[in-house]
């Protein structure tokens, strides 16, 4: 098991044991240095973070994220959508071990360049939690959707 701090990352049954950063990271209002979350939601707020992350953006850690923001201004071909879905599901093997992936749609929409991914996801050793992440990438950055 690793940990940082009282903050443990394990695969359990037990979601309301599950601890991590709330997304957007904000700071506390009783003196503590950041907000967290204690449940479920711990973990898809960590997909955001890796997801949103540009690959080389965090330092120390220059293979955390994805290519999920700088895949607007790449031509949206077959190689685009190859690419982009081996980046998310690498970095989520690498990053998020407590997940596993049920599904991964990826749609680009060449005439409005834009990228529309859809995420589902389950936690491991909980079949029956289930839930999808919806970002849409544009010009304008990424939005999330669900």
């Amino acid at each position: 098991m690793a940990s940082y701090g009282d903050v443990s990352f394990v695969t359990t049954d037990d979601t309301s044991s599950i601890k991590g950063l709330q997304f957007p990271v904000k700071t506390t209002n009783t003196g503590g240095m950041f907000s967290r979350n204690l449940d479920a939601r711990s973990i898809k707020e960590g997909l955001l973070q890796l997801l949103m992350t540009q690959r080389g953006e965090r330092p120390m850690r220059l293979d955390f994220g994805t290519d999920v923001r700088t895949s607007v201004f790449a031509p949206m071909d077959s190689q685009l959508i190859t690419s982009l879905r081996q980046s998310i599901l690498s970095a989520i093997d690498l990053y998020e071990p407590r997940v596993i992936v049920r599904d991964l749609q990826i749609s680009p929409d060449e005439a409005n360049s834009r990228v529309t991914i859809e995420l589902a996801f389950s936690i491991k050793n909980n079949v029956f939690y289930k839930d999808t992440i919806v970002l849409t990438v544009d010009n304008r950055g990424v939005q999330i959707n669900g």
